[in-house]
Order: C-alpha cells, then sequence, then structure tokens
C-alpha cells in the first residue's frame, strides 16, 4: 500500500524530513497522516489494501475525499465492509482518480448532468479562480448545492472554484446579456446538437 506519508513514518509515530516538509509546505494535511495510519492499520483484514496508492485524504463539509491513482477506485469500492467502516468512522465519502482535473472531479459529482462551461480567470494578485457554469434545467439531478460544490471542488483542486446556474447571470436591471451570457448560450445550444 502506498499513502500520502511514509508508512514507516506511521509505524514509528514520527515524520521523517520529507513527509513533514510536504506538510509545512500544505501538500498534506494533519488528516492526510491520520487516516493513512487508520487505513494502514486495516491492511491486514482487507487483504485488496495491498494494491492501493492513496495520493490524499481529504475532510470537507461532511464528506471524506478520497483521490487514489487511476484505476485504483474498484479496490475501495468493491469492498462493501471496507467502505461501511469508513462511512462509519469518517463520513459520506467520495473518491476520485488522480491526479485530480477539474473537468473529471466536476463531472463526476453533477453526474449524470453536464457542465457548459468552465471559464478561468487570474486576479490580479495571481490567483487562478474558475467559474463552472450548470444549466438551469439541471438544478433538481445535482446532488449537491453550489456552495457545496464550491467547497468539494475547491479542497480538492487546491483552488477557488465557483459554481453558477445559468439562469443566475441575468442582469438585474433588465438589459441585454453581456458578451459571457450570449457565449454560454451557445455552447449550450452546441451541446445539445451534439447529444
Amino acid at each position: 500500500m502506498r499513502l500520502p506519508v511514509c508508512n514507516f513514518d506511521i509505524e514509528s509515530n514520527m515524520l521523517c524530513p520529507n513527509c513533514q516538509e510536504r506538510l509545512d509546505n500544505g501538500e498534506i494535511t494533519k488528516f492526510d497522516v491520520e487516516f493513512s495510519r487508520w487505513i494502514l492499520n486495516k491492511e491486514k483484514e482487507y487483504e485488496s489494501l495491498v494494491d492501493l496508492h492513496l495520493l490524499r485524504a481529504i475532510k470537507v463539509t461532511g464528506y471524506l475525499i478520497l483521490i487514489v491513482r487511476k484505476r485504483q477506485e474498484p479496490i475501495l469500492k468493491t469492498n462493501v465492509d471496507l467502505m461501511e467502516e469508513i462511512r462509519n468512522e469518517f463520513g459520506e465519502v467520495l473518491i476520485f482518480e488522480g491526479p485530480a482535473k477539474l473537468r473529471n472531479v466536476v463531472r463526476a459529482l453533477i453526474s449524470p448532468s453536464v457542465e457548459i462551461g468552465v471559464n478561468s480567470l487570474y486576479l490580479p494578485n495571481g490567483i487562478k479562480e474558475s467559474i463552472v457554469m450548470l444549466r438551469d434545467e439541471d438544478r433538481k439531478r445535482i446532488h449537491f448545492t453550489t456552495d457545496e460544490l464550491r467547497k468539494i471542488v475547491s479542497t480538492v483542486m487546491s483552488e477557488s472554484v465557483l459554481f453558477e446556474y445559468q439562469g443566475d447571470r441575468k442582469k438585474e436591471d433588465g438589459t441585454a446579456p453581456d458578451e459571457f451570457d450570449v457565449r454560454m448560450k451557445e455552447m449550450e445550444q452546441k451541446s445539445r446538437r451534439m447529444r
């Protein structure tokens, strides 16, 4: 099993200089260490975990987010007893294959809906912020609020990601839609024709 921290660090209860530096730089968190310790203790009970490569373990808005290497998701999801133990201990589980890509994470959360588009803005301080536009008619199909989506995706991606439904962009003064609105409508029409 490969974890966000060295297995030896968990067993010795002390981080090596490399893992300590990653913790200090924010590449991993104390929760990564805590969950790594917990899952490593389960390896004897669940033999399939020997092949698991866990990249990150994140706790946000009542969810446990596990990011695993590609094609590793079934190692966890097919083990019903393990998943039940994880839920009981840490809450509802979301699993993503990494390294995480914005569109893949968004689509996993809003499926079967699809986003209309993603725009990235670079703020004056150099920070990137993305806005994911959703269709109004998907409001009832998407199981998360825009605030939950923002918190989950922003945490997974380590950058600010906002979510907005198309109808929420209407101008307050009732004037004509801006260029962004026009482009979003065009993209929506193209995606409908492609279906």
